[in-house]
């Protein structure tokens, strides 16, 4: 569902680049008890990944090691929200799919769960049976497994638009053989009479949501918060731009100016409108790579980017490690980012960042456009300090650097107008991605790192990478 039916919720977006870990969960002003348990769900997750997955200090990210957790809206109304979590946590030794859904009330002191849902123990235990049935009619269901259908399996119950329930079950609980995504339906006739007056109303917002009147504003937290749980309007900077604003072609030539490219991953966020202000401000064409959701929520700082000279873009919806994905769902992520990207700007993205640059031969002819990966990394989503920020960009940077920023942090967005001035105070021109490497020719299927330094064969080209 649309995050727009709850006018006061925030996505809040985390990561460890260090670690592979990409998390996107939800804040709601009115309703603190979302935030909280949203938060909490994500730290426990967090610490179990990481002490199951230790890494040394200064150690490089173990291969195949990945942990993305997503929330998504799943019921709306005055009376009842729900948020389905899908949690993907892979290590050396197993890897899958969890789904839990987290169901809220206007006065609600805790979450509630699925058996919430249900009105007595004995209505529960009849639609467990019913779960049962349903499930035993699937062919990669091993019938002993859910005979001994556990309680904590049906973590994630929902409602479609017509009133079914649907149980969506870990990836590999139900027997070898049931991986992926595996989703039972009840029908609804069976289910209606089992309902608690609470699930009667979850099954209302379900099948016909409702936007939700914020309650209370009084308790707003401060928008400079480092990842906290800024406002809706929370740094979003001045208007989008009217159309004839947008910035003329420039002609630069990279190759003989101090180029210096500063892109932002992740949003764009809450923050990203201030951030958008700076760079008019200082005339410092940049380039965004959005996520799909991210891009879904706040299309109109899309659209400020494409207005103002900046450049957009693909670093894929899920923000799953693209390396460990099968060739059909790396299509998927970077098209469906592709379609929300060109609805808002009316076109598709012409580079794509994969995802903690994780990237091979498969995932960059997939792309079918030039790939960027970066020569300086500020470590932003590390230290979240903003003298740190500056010091790296600043110094770090050569003629034709690329450089790492994420603009999901106000500490990053902090630091903008220091870096800004500093790379300006040693000469530097700012440049889009394309205008730096366009002029030796940018390639799709190819893979980049910074101008001017080639090394993987002679000639005039710019740097690739070869990891």
């Amino acid at each position: 569902m649309s995050l727009l039916l709850v006018p006061d919720l925030e996505a809040v977006t985390q990561s460890d680049e260090h670690r592979h870990i990409f998390i996107r969960h939800f804040a709601v002003t009115s309703l603190p008890e979302i935030s909280r348990a949203q938060s909490e769900f994500v730290t426990a997750a967090t610490a179990a990944f990481t002490a199951e997955n230790k890494q040394a200090p200064g150690q490089e990210a173990i291969p195949g090691v990945e942990l993305n957790i997503r929330s998504h809206l799943t019921a709306v109304s005055s009376k009842v929200v729900g948020i389905r979590i899908n949690t993907f946590s892979s290590s050396l030794s197993d890897s899958g799919t969890q789904y839990r859904t987290q169901w809220f009330g206007p006065r609600d002191s805790a979450v509630r769960g699925s058996q919430d849902l249900f009105g007595t123990d004995d209505d529960w235990t009849e639609f467990k049976e019913f779960v049962i049935q349903a499930a035993s009619a699937d062919s990669r269901v091993a019938i002993g497994n859910i005979l001994d259908l556990d309680d904590e399996w049906l973590g994630s119950v929902n409602f479609d638009f017509e009133g079914n329930a649907l149980i969506e079950f870990d990836d590999n609980v139900l027997g070898p053989g049931s991986t992926g995504p595996l989703v039972v339906t009840v029908n609804a006739a069976r289910v209606a009479p089992l309902l608690s007056t609470f699930g009667v109303l979850a099954r209302e917002a379900s099948t016909t949501p409702s936007p939700r009147v914020q309650l209370d504003t009084s308790q707003q937290a401060d928008p400079q918060q480092e990842d906290g749980v800024p406002t809706p309007d929370a740094g979003e900077g001045s208007p989008e731009p009217p159309e004839e604003q947008s910035s003329p072609p420039r002609n630069i030539n990279c190759a003989k100016t101090k180029c210096v490219a500063l892109t932002f991953d992740d949003g764009p966020g809450p923050g990203t409108g201030k951030l958008l202000d700076m760079l008019k401000a200082a005339q410092a064409p940049s380039t965004f790579f959005v996520t799909g959701p991210n891009a879904k929520l706040r299309p109109k700082f899309l659209k400020r980017m494409a207005a103002e000279g900046h450049e957009i873009g693909n670093h894929t919806w899920s923000h799953r490690s693209l390396t460990a994905l099968p060739a059909p769902t790396i299509q998927r992520e970077i098209d469906r980012t592709n379609a929300v990207i060109a609805q808002a700007v009316d076109h598709p993205a012409t580079l794509l960042r994969p995802p903690y640059g994780a990237r091979n031969s498969i995932t960059d002819r997939l792309a079918r456009t030039p790939v960027i990966l970066w020569d300086v990394d500020t470590l932003d989503w590390k230290h979240r300090n903003t003298a740190k920020v500056i010091d790296s960009a600043v110094n770090q940077s050569s003629p034709g650097s690329i450089v790492l920023m994420h603009d999901i942090h106000s500490s990053t967005i902090a630091a903008v107008p220091k870096v800004l001035e500093g790379l300006r105070a040693k000469g530097y021109t700012f440049v889009t991605v394309s205008e730096l490497l366009g002029p030796v020719g940018l390639k799709a299927g190819e893979s980049y790192t910074r101008a001017l330094r080639p090394t993987t064969s002679p000639g005039n080209k710019v740097a690739k990478t070869l990891r």
